[in-house]
């Protein structure tokens, strides 16, 4: 049965991994609305023909890789300074050309089916504002995979079922839980990356080995709260809800 894949969650970002292993990610900024797009060029095709034959005899096909692209618009003088080049001084980005940008590797992470990976990705990005009422400043990235030494240069996969833990959902009480509640992973190696998204304060991810132990403030409010804790491990990820009862 297919896949349906749709919406954009976030997109995370982390050191390159020539080795082909996923690193430990952080989420990049906000992305801008409908700007997230994955897209592969048709193969190069080279046809041979024998002599005086108007079909050819065999196409050699060059098949080129998929490119991402993307534009975050909350950038600061440290996202232009490690993705466009340069460096920041006392808060001000400085520029001239001619710096150079390392690799990073890049996860997607969808709200529904694949999500991608790309454990070295070359990144071109570029500034893209508007001074307008209706304008905003946008950074437009250009991501492309480069070759790793084991493995391949991306993966696509089901992020409901990327990686097994358990148990797949947490819920508290309205009152403050500082022990906190586990999540264990299934996995060969150990998690390498867990957090709930920007924002969540009323709530505190940590992890050690294959555990993640999720801590609660208080909630005094009357409704209910949810958050998504993102898992990673063996370059695998998945999702865990977090929901805390309104007081």
């Amino acid at each position: 049965m297919g896949l349906i894949t749709l919406g954009l969650s976030q997109i995370l970002v982390g050191t390159a991994s020539p080795n082909g292993v996923m690193p430990s990610l952080t989420k990049i900024g906000k992305t801008y609305k409908d700007s997230c797009k994955l897209t592969q060029e048709a193969a190069e095709v080279t046809p041979h023909f024998e002599e005086g034959k108007a079909s050819p005899e065999v196409r050699k096909k060059q098949k080129k890789i998929p490119v991402l692209a993307f534009s975050i618009m909350d950038a600061n003088a440290q996202l232009l300074a490690d993705y466009i080049g340069g460096n920041v001084t006392n808060g001000k980005w400085g520029f001239d050309g001619t710096e150079q940008v390392v690799n990073r590797a890049i996860q997607v992470q969808t709200e529904t089916g694949f999500w991608v990976d790309i454990p070295n990705a070359d990144i071109e990005a570029v500034i893209d504002a508007e001074f307008s009422v209706k304008g905003i400043f946008k950074v437009n990235f250009t991501v492309t995979p480069l070759a790793v030494t084991a493995g391949k240069a991306i993966y696509m996969y089901d992020g409901a079922t990327g990686l097994t833990v358990a148990p797949t959902s947490l819920s508290f009480t309205s009152t403050a839980d500082a022990v906190g509640k586990t999540i264990t992973a299934s996995s060969t190696g150990n998690v390498t990356y867990a957090a709930a998204p920007s924002g969540e304060e009323w709530l505190t991810v940590t992890k050690s080995a294959k555990v993640v132990t999720v801590k609660v403030l208080a909630n005094t409010n009357g409704e209910n709260r949810t958050a998504n804790i993102t898992i990673t491990a063996d370059g695998l990820t998945t999702i865990v809800p977090v929901t805390q009862a309104g007081a």
